[in-house]
């Protein structure tokens, strides 16, 4: 309600009240005068000020009071009939009043109570959206423990193929190994019987005419044993070098990066592959069974260099320092496929040079395609290896 609205609605109080005062001072109604008074309180509830019904209420009230003093009487009319009506008319002026108030009361009432149920409502709305993000988290949760767990099964079967590749790929090094160690047995054999012994028995031969003294000849007897000196250097220069291949002596007595340097050398030689060695000479003495196993590989890569790569050049690095070995080697030939490599059956290869380096707790890095050359990588580390 507006400001001229509520001010005209006072002034229009204020005028019926007087008028129905004034009829009722002078044409006394009964009950009909508390009515109307009502009709006055009636109208005052319009008013958003809360105090003006009160207010019209008491002036109401205190109107209807002096008139039992002031109104026109009756000698015919008893008492108590007066009093009677302007109890009935306190009751119609106030009873609009304590009904707007138990209404507002009740209003307000279902204000708060609406409020609070809305308050309610909303902590129950933030409790369920905690409880749905807590369980959207579990089951986001669960689903990356499944995924992980799907994962971990598919790395396990994987792991568990590999496993099983390497045990096969084993058991066929383990066979090759078998099967070169037999047959370098019988070489040695072979050779041992049909060329050392018989080569042997052939000085015997020359040694024991010698000794019965069928050449009477001193220059003749002197040619003979200079044959004889020669055969037996000849024999002694085979046998070492049988005894090479078991173990190369060159690295007792020279050390490992001397004894490269010689395999590099004979291996650039024999060939006509430009070879280049690099080195860093050790600070301490390298293990016996690492620098073997150094060796060792070294010799299997450039044998293999020879016969499958086709190369003009190969690079040799050895770097020996306080806490490994590594050797690097690297040729400009034709390269290969792993994969195809590994697949191959009756080699040693790659597989058996790996096993080695691991048996000296090293690794072997294998890099090659077809058509790019190969490069291989030894790194061993010195801890762990007895020194000699």
């Amino acid at each position: 309600m507006t400001q001229p609205s509520h001010r005209l609605l006072l002034l229009t109080i204020v005028i019926l009240g007087i008028g129905l005062y004034s009829l009722d001072l002078y044409l006394p109604l009964g009950i009909g005068n508390g009515v109307l008074y009502g009709g006055l309180v009636v109208l005052s509830l319009a008013s958003p000020d809360r105090k003006i019904p009160l207010l019209v209420a008491g002036a109401c009230s205190v109107l209807a009071i002096s008139d039992v003093f002031l109104g026109v009487r009756f000698p015919n009319v008893p008492l108590w009939m007066g009093i009677s009506n302007r109890l009935f008319s306190l009751a119609a002026i106030w009873f609009p009043v304590v009904y707007a108030f138990q209404r507002r009361k009740i209003e307000e009432a279902l204000r708060d109570a609406h409020g609070a149920l809305e308050v309610r409502v909303e902590e129950r709305t933030r409790e369920l959206a905690l409880v749905n993000q807590a369980l959207l988290g579990e089951i986001v949760e669960r689903m990356e423990t499944e995924r992980s767990l799907r994962e971990s099964e598919r790395s396990l079967k994987v792991s568990q193929q590999e496993l099983q590749q390497s045990r096969e790929e084993l058991r066929a090094l383990a066979g090759q190994l078998l099967t070169a160690q037999e047959g370098e047995r019988r070489r040695i054999a072979r050779d041992l019987h049909d060329d050392v012994n018989q080569r042997l028995a052939m000085l015997a031969m020359d040694l024991r005419r010698i000794e019965k003294g069928d050449q009477a000849d001193p220059a003749a007897v002197a040619s003979m044993v200079r044959s004889i000196t020669g055969r037996l250097t000849a024999v002694s220069d085979d046998v070492r070098q049988m005894a090479y291949r078991f173990h190369p002596s060159i690295l007792d007595d020279l050390g490992l990066t001397k004894a490269v340097r010689r395999l590099v050398d004979d291996f650039s030689a024999s060939t006509g592959i430009q070879a280049v060695y690099v080195h860093h000479d050790p600070v301490s003495p390298v293990p016996t069974d690492l620098a073997t196993c150094v060796y060792r590989i070294a010799q299997e890569s450039l044998n293999n260099v020879a016969r499958h790569a086709r190369a003009s050049e190969v690079e040799v690095e050895l770097i020996c320092d306080e806490g490994r070995v590594t050797l690097s080697i690297r040729d400009n030939g034709v390269g290969f496929d792993p994969l195809q490599v590994s697949q191959m059956r009756g080699r040693l290869g790659v597989l058996s040079m790996k096993e080695r380096v691991r048996l000296v707790g090293g690794t072997l890095d294998v890099t090659t395609a077809p058509g790019r050359g190969t490069h291989i990588e030894v790194d061993v580390p010195l801890a762990g290896n007895a020194h000699v």
